[in-house]
């Protein structure tokens, strides 16, 4: 399958990067406003520069778009890319609203298409192991998940830069970190029913809110929190308790930094084991699958309704921090 990356910034680049080794997909084109610098990367990884996304939608050559632009751009790009007949894969969040979502997620079911979406941490193995073991009743009744993820790489950016503008991380860092924690908790125990949030800048030279804290009610009782502040070093941790027993995950760099995760799991009696697992190609495991799953020889893992339910649950945690945390239900 022949792929075009609209938005060739820091991520855009990094996924051509990742999907150098794939044998599903071959990057062909890249586009951006600004080629000028791009001509040294763009021979290093074989592709075509253009600077218009309406050149790669009229190439017959080119099978689907992967899209790495701002936050909200997202939805009107979209659209017009699977109204152009090609498949999509776009990066997380996939809109700002559930209405710009729903409608993206229309017009590819309408299309037979299958949506791919940056969600890649599922494909860790550490949180693979983490689902296995919440699925096959290892923990007992879920009672909590809990988490925290913070990266201070945006912390050093110009105010002026679309990732710390309120247009396209309303929601601070969880617009871009913290989503991938509410998918996860999404195939954990499905979509949370209440949500309240608080974010705010902490820091006073902090670029945007630099600090989101969420909590999250989920049926059966089960209770969930999230916290991600962008002007601390990198913490990664993801806590699930249960009736019988907890298991942790620490993760000790972001996921281009090829470093190695810890799990904790603690049983009924106290007893603690430990096991590590390998940093592996998470980015490329995703876009495979989708490109499995578009050949018809595999199903993809991210349903439709669990990535409308994620940007439902995005969009009450802005709605509730920019009222006062109030208590948002999500339907």
């Amino acid at each position: 399958m022949k792929a075009a990356v609209i938005g060739l910034g820091w991520w855009g680049k990094q996924i051509i990067s990742y999907l150098k080794t794939s044998q599903h997909i071959q990057v062909t084109h890249g586009v951006d406003l600004n080629i000028s610098h791009l001509e040294e990367f763009a021979k290093e990884h074989q592709i075509s520069l253009e600077t218009q996304m309406e050149n790669v939608l009229k190439n017959p050559a080119i099978d689907a778009v992967i899209l790495a632009t701002p936050h909200s751009m997202h939805e009107v790009q979209a659209l017009e890319i699977v109204a152009a007949g090609k498949q999509l894969f776009c990066e997380k969040p996939l809109a700002l609203s559930s209405l710009g979502a729903k409608r993206i997620i229309d017009a590819c079911q309408n299309a037979g298409f299958i949506l791919g979406i940056g969600h890649e941490r599922r494909f860790e193995s550490a949180l693979e192991e983490v689902l296995r073991s919440v699925k096959s009743g290892e923990l007992g009744q879920i009672l909590h998940l809990e988490a925290n993820v913070s990266h201070n790489l945006f912390a050093t950016m110009d105010a002026s830069n679309w990732r710390v503008q309120d247009q396209d991380a309303p929601a601070g860092a969880l617009t871009a970190l913290g989503v991938h924690l509410t998918d996860f908790f999404i195939s954990l125990v499905g979509c949370p029913t209440h949500v309240r949030a608080k974010t705010g800048r902490v820091l006073k030279n902090a670029v945007g809110k630099d600090q989101v804290m969420v909590q999250l009610d989920f049926d059966q009782g089960i209770t969930g929190s999230i916290t991600c502040l962008s002007t601390t070093p990198f913490h990664g941790r993801i806590t699930v308790f249960g009736s019988l027993g907890w298991i942790e995950v620490k993760e000790n760099g972001n996921v281009d930094w090829g470093l190695p995760s810890e799990m904790t799991i603690t049983n009924s009696q106290a007893k603690r084991t430990y096991k590590t697992f390998p940093a592996s190609n998470v980015v490329l495991k995703n876009f495979d699958a989708w490109a499995t799953a578009i050949a018809g020889s595999s199903t993809y893992r991210y349903t439709p309704e669990q990535i409308l339910n994620n940007v439902k649950v995005l969009e009450a945690i802005v709605k509730s921090s920019n009222n006062h945390s109030e208590l948002v239900v999500i339907n």
